[in-house]
């Protein structure tokens, strides 16, 4: 069953300073999404989070994925996935 999924995936550094892909986290909302991604940088948890929406997800992550904010470091390919 298809449906709509907020989150914010998490990254932080590896031992090289490279970006790694750190904690998912579901979200009830885009607000909830926001407001955990700058949380999780700013308060030191993680280089960077991106907050996304992912739309007709299946069991198997298909669909598609809208990222809707970016916090600190993140690799390039999120951010220019931004909407705007």
């Amino acid at each position: 069953m298809a449906s709509d999924l907020y989150g914010v995936q998490t990254f932080v550094r590896d031992q090289k300073g490279k970006l790694a892909q750190g904690r998912f986290t579901q979200c009830k909302d885009a607000d909830e999404a926001r407001r955990y991604a700058e949380a999780r940088v700013n308060q030191g948890y993680a280089a960077g989070s991106a907050a996304f929406l992912r739309r007709g997800g299946g069991e198997f992550d298909e669909g598609e994925a809208i990222t809707f904010a970016v916090f600190g470091a993140v690799p390039p390919g999120i951010a220019d996935q931004l909407p705007f």
